[in-house]
């Protein structure tokens, strides 16, 4: 009686079959995880853009607002006050100063920006620090916020409200780079005449002229960046013009 079976060169055909068939599922899988993990660093980076984006025009745009302009002035509002930077650097706010700003050497890009912007609320009217703070209607006075934004050296764009600490407010943040819209002329148009950076308002002592804040930022390429190699995305950044409620 003749045996049934598979000979050697059937059995080696089916196990070569099978070892493509095993390629093609393992190359499926490695495919479709690495779709998973783009879109998961996609979706985490426009997460990142959207919060701090909305945090900086939130509250940079309040810069010099004053809760009372019928019985009060910004300068008696706003008293003198100073702000430290990452870097030690101390810069000064004029009283009725809502603005200042300066380069540091932090984060991924060398010299970018820092901003502290000043205003007042009153208690109750749910006006927030960046932060996320209010002055509560228990208190019954008025409360100064003094807001400082910059990059730290983990990349991630933070804020620091007074002399407190600083905290993190949005991660792969590469570089902030900030011009501001000045009046140079104190016309009485009151409007924006040219774009400087901080170095050259400060050099003009322009701040109480300073109408607009042009900020760019530039993330961090995550799918190609390490924490000791970090990679910016290629482009022009992100550029977000914030115009100040209480203008000059």
């Amino acid at each position: 009686m003749r045996q049934a079976g598979f000979t050697l060169i059937e059995l080696m055909i089916s196990l070569t079959i099978a070892l493509f068939m095993l390629a093609a599922i393992v190359a499926i899988y490695v495919n479709m995880k690495a779709t998973f993990v783009a879109q998961d660093e996609l979706a985490q980076l426009q997460d990142s853009e959207r919060l701090a984006l909305t945090m900086l025009t939130t509250t940079i745009q309040s810069a010099g607002y004053f809760s009372d302009p019928v019985s009060s002035t910004a300068i008696t509002s706003l008293p003198a006050a100073s702000v430290t930077w990452p870097s030690g650097t101390v810069a000064a706010l004029a009283a009725g100063q809502g603005v200042v700003g300066a380069g540091n050497t932090l984060g991924t890009g060398t010299g970018s920006d820092t901003i502290a912007v000043q205003y007042q609320t009153a208690s109750g009217d749910g006006l927030m620090n960046c932060q996320g703070q209010t002055n509560p209607a228990t208190s019954g006075v008025k409360q100064v916020w003094i807001n400082s934004f910059s990059i730290n050296a983990s990349n991630e764009l933070t804020c620091t409200v007074g002399t407190g600490t600083p905290v993190a407010l949005a991660s792969n943040v590469g570089k902030m780079s900030i011009v501001y819209g000045v009046d140079t002329d104190g016309d009485a148009n009151n409007s924006t005449d040219t774009y400087m950076p901080g170095s050259g308002v400060a050099a003009a002592g322009l701040w109480a002229r300073v109408h607009t804040a042009q900020i760019t930022l530039r993330f961090l390429n995550t799918l190609t960046s390490t924490p000791s190699a970090p990679v910016l995305l290629t482009g022009p950044g992100i550029v977000q013009s914030i115009n100040f409620k209480n203008n000059p």
